[in-house]
């Protein structure tokens, strides 16, 4: 049997920001522009499969946003234990310069964790244009 849920139905409820000062008038979506007609349209349709799905999307997204902030707190916790034995001034090279291999070992994995959000944003506002 085919899912009666509607992926974009759901994306559509996962946008839709209630903490809006306008929202009792019309929905907005979460960066500020209203929906349009068709989307408040749409959004008039769902279903509780699909309200469910929304709210398990919006769950598993706080999840990874807190994983990654843990993330990128523990990268700056690295850095900042060797920037303490540096001198004022000093660079992120100079702390990777005298990392134990563990702990670059470490650098490098989190380097790529929580420098993939802004690398993506950048691609998608700089590259191609």
């Amino acid at each position: 049997m085919p899912s009666s849920v509607r992926p974009e139905v759901v994306l559509l409820i996962t946008k839709l920001d209630l903490n809006h000062p306008d929202i009792r008038t019309r929905p907005y979506h979460r960066d500020g522009r209203p929906f349009t007609r068709a989307e408040r349209d749409l959004l008039t349709t769902f279903t509780p499969e699909e309200k469910t799905a929304a709210i398990a999307q919006i769950q598993l997204e706080a999840e990874w946003q807190r994983e990654l902030d843990e993330m990128k707190d523990a990268f700056v916790d690295l850095l900042m234990k060797y920037f303490a034995k540096l001198p004022k001034g000093s660079v992120v090279s100079d702390a990777v310069d005298i990392m134990t291999d563990e702990d670059y070992a470490e650098f490098e994995r989190l380097a790529e964790i929580v420098t993939a959000e802004d690398t993506l944003e950048f691609r998608a506002l700089y590259e191609g244009s």
